[in-house]
């Protein structure tokens, strides 16, 4: 069988991300009995020529797309991308008979309302690795596909959806291809080489769809896996990467783990973490240091007492600011991202994160206005009661929760607040 993936993502307003959830699909195809070939949409000048270039001139059976963003995240400059991906299954349409299947985060989101939307053949919800190569060798066997875990396809009584597969072994995953695509463009244009150390959540955010979508139960590549990754990244010619994972410091002995395993390898790789601040000391910093970690990022949501306890975010102000000050400290930079608009905001939960944030020295201070509203979150509930949306909605277009006793004047308030801070910034999309 003929395979032609395809990365359509060409938003890159923060920084490029290269397609590493596609690199890891890609790699788990037997190349001796599929030929495969790669188009990267992220640069493309020209993007209907240059898929309807490679559909004459491989002639795939099959087309996997990866959609990586239903939107920009943005509650007042919204961008809506699926109409833009919808485009792209079109063009495949008109300039081939190949059997179209999608997945991807942005896929994940409302996977039946996703596929219906996009008009595709087969759609692959969660992480697609194995239930992906599956579908591929039951489509070439022409066996049946539809108990396949994460399928979404069209059958005699409408759509279904199965549910998605988690992958209990992450180590038996071959190492992503990243070899594939352009990496020191995506270095040249700022992004970074981004490696996924583990899977799940345990944690409860009041807006994040993680537990959800991964499982509450934390999987996790061995430190040697993790380490074999970085090394491969190294010799492709990649300086810099990041860890995904939400949270790297937890569980804290796998954090020193990996550290320890990159230090006794001798990479030479500087690398980007996010960190929880309740699990931030002062012998774990010292071990990421010596690793090779240049910059550490506090997701922490919002700097008041309250809206922590509002978000969930399972750490007080307390342990944000010793978290920080200690980083301080031991001169390590990093950063601080809010999310602003939550339900309670008001303009003295505002100014409290802005008094914390204006006593800290952080190298660079992030808010983002609004929360994008995911399905299965209590914030959705906490939205639905409010008549801020319904019920029956599938969040497939973007949906955003802001705070009604803010919504007035809060972009205004923080544009002013970013003229007195040179490394403050207001977030309009995510990459």
């Amino acid at each position: 069988m003929r395979i032609l993936f395809v990365s359509t993502n060409r938003l890159k307003r923060i920084m490029p991300p290269m397609p590493l959830g596609l690199a890891s699909v890609i790699a788990q195809i037997d190349e001796s009995r599929h030929e495969i070939q790669v188009l990267d949409l992220m640069f493309a000048e020209q993007p209907e020529v240059e898929l309807k270039a490679h559909l004459a001139g491989f002639s795939p059976d099959l087309v996997a797309l990866s959609v990586r963003n239903v939107d920009n995240q943005s509650c007042y400059h919204t961008e809506y991308l699926l109409p833009q991906d919808k485009k792209v299954v079109e063009w495949c349409r008109e300039a081939s008979a190949a059997t179209v299947v999608v997945g991807g985060t942005a896929f994940t989101v409302s996977p039946p309302a996703i596929f219906e939307y996009l008009g595709a053949d087969f759609g692959i919800a969660g992480e697609g690795e194995i239930a992906f190569r599956e579908l591929v060798e039951r489509l070439d066997r022409g066996e049946d596909p539809s108990d396949i875990r994460g399928l979404v396809w069209r059958g005699p009584e409408g759509i279904s959806a199965n549910p998605p597969e988690h992958i209990e072994n992450l180590d038996s995953l071959r190492l992503p291809r990243r070899e594939l695509f352009d990496n020191q463009r995506y270095a040249d244009e700022g992004g970074l080489g981004n490696i996924l150390l583990k899977q799940g959540c345990c944690f409860d955010c009041l807006y994040c769809d993680s537990p959800h979508v991964m499982g509450r139960r934390l999987r996790m590549k061995s430190p040697r896996k993790v380490v074999d990754e970085l090394a491969a990244m190294e010799a492709l010619g990649i300086k810099l990467s990041f860890f995904t994972d939400a949270i790297f410091n937890y569980p804290v002995d796998y954090a020193r783990k990996v550290c320890r395993e990159i230090i006794q390898r001798g990479l030479k790789m500087r690398w980007l973490a996010l960190m929880h601040p309740s699990f931030v000391d002062r012998g774990l910093i010292e071990l990421m240091r010596e690793a090779g970690c240049a910059v550490v990022s506090l997701g922490c949501d919002s700097c008041s007492e309250r809206m922590l306890e509002v978000l969930r975010k399972s750490f007080s102000k307390e342990q944000l600011g010793a978290a920080a000050e200690m980083l301080e400290e031991m001169q390590v930079s990093y950063i601080l991202s809010l999310l602003i608009g939550g339900p309670g905001e008001n303009r003295q939960t505002v100014e409290e994160s802005v008094e914390f944030l204006s006593r800290r020295s952080p190298m660079m201070v992030d808010f983002c206005l609004g929360i994008r509203l995911m399905p299965h979150t209590a914030l959705f509930e906490i939205a639905v009661r409010e008549g801020v949306v319904s019920a029956d909605d599938p969040l497939m277009e973007p949906r955003f929760y802001i705070s009604p006793q803010i919504e007035a004047w809060i972009e205004d308030y923080l544009r002013e607040e970013c003229a007195r801070h040179p490394n403050w910034s207001v977030t309009y999309g995510l990459a």
